[in-house]
């Protein structure tokens, strides 16, 4: 958690995104649409600074109408490759739940309701590429376990332009890497050195994206998040917290907090523990959602 709060600090004038920053898993867009100003609006900098974390079940029954909830909207996309890695914790009909266990962002920072805008929008390409440098570059996201780069052209890995490589410090998988599920449905999978990271690159997760595309991309994230757990639960000697936990299971392993604090919402209360050396865990509804180390 630590490089979180200092990619907010490095990056005052990035949009961040939101969702869970201890997840295992980001997914990365292309652009956001109706975004509000970078550098108070929801997702910045500065709204992580200074506000509570924003992951939660969205419920169509409370906003019926909200884009989001059509076949081709990519938070719809989202959520069904996220059942498909975690079939056990699927959302229920007209529920979406990804948020909690992914972080997201946006390659791009200029808020666009289409790629031909986005890339019309000047000076696109200057800061796309000052965005990989200085946000996409930060050892914050060398903490995933999984990324998907669902944004296309948007970053590139050919000849002698290796950014997904340089970025994330990976390798394209030579030997079964390639994933052509369909016309314009494919995904490229790539490791770290010690093969504990994955980055997949593919189209933007939108419109006429293939189920069968998600289906086989989310059990390829799945097997390795198995492998990821097998390898440490062999080389473990102690038990650590992880996302999910409940209160009990998290102090039986830190034991009693310092300080508690407690913020009640409809439908959620966040409560907020505090140990000692600045650590602490947050909780929603009394499952650990944040660690602070």
């Amino acid at each position: 958690m630590n490089n979180f709060q200092n990619l907010l600090v490095s990056n005052p004038d990035q949009y961040i995104g939101y969702g869970n920053p201890s997840a295992d898993i980001c997914f990365v867009g292309k652009e956001a649409t109706g975004m509000l100003p970078l550098q108070c609006g929801l997702g910045s900098a500065n709204y992580w600074m200074t506000s509570l974390p924003m992951f939660f079940d969205r419920i169509k029954t409370e906003n019926p109408n909200d884009s989001i909830w059509k076949e081709g909207h990519t938070w719809n996309k989202y959520q069904k490759l996220y059942d498909a890695i975690f079939p056990e914790n699927a959302a229920m009909p007209g529920t979406m739940n990804f948020e909690q266990h992914v972080f997201v962002t946006e390659m791009s920072a200029l808020p666009a309701a289409t790629t031909n805008q986005g890339k019309g929008t000047p000076g696109f390409e200057e800061q796309l590429s000052a965005r990989k440098q200085t946000f996409f570059a930060h050892p914050y996201f060398k903490d995933f376990k999984v990324i998907v780069l669902a944004c296309s052209d948007y970053i590139v890995n050919y000849g002698d332009r290796r950014e997904i490589d340089t970025l994330f410090d990976v390798t394209f998988d030579m030997n079964g890497g390639a994933h052509e599920v369909g016309l314009q449905n494919a995904f490229w999978v790539h490791h770290s050195p010690d093969g504990k990271r994955i980055v997949i690159h593919t189209r933007q997760l939108s419109g006429a994206v293939s189920d069968k595309l998600l289906e086989e991309m989310g059990a390829v994230i799945r097997q390795h998040l198995n492998s990821c757990q097998n390898i440490a639960f062999a080389s473990s000697v102690t038990k650590k917290l992880s996302i999910g936990m409940t209160m009990d299971e998290c102090k039986n392993i830190w034991g009693e907090p310092q300080k508690t604090s407690k913020t009640t919402f409809p439908n959620r209360e966040i409560e907020t523990w505090l140990y000692e050396n600045n650590k602490s865990i947050i909780f929603e509804n009394g499952i650990l959602r944040i660690i602070q180390e």
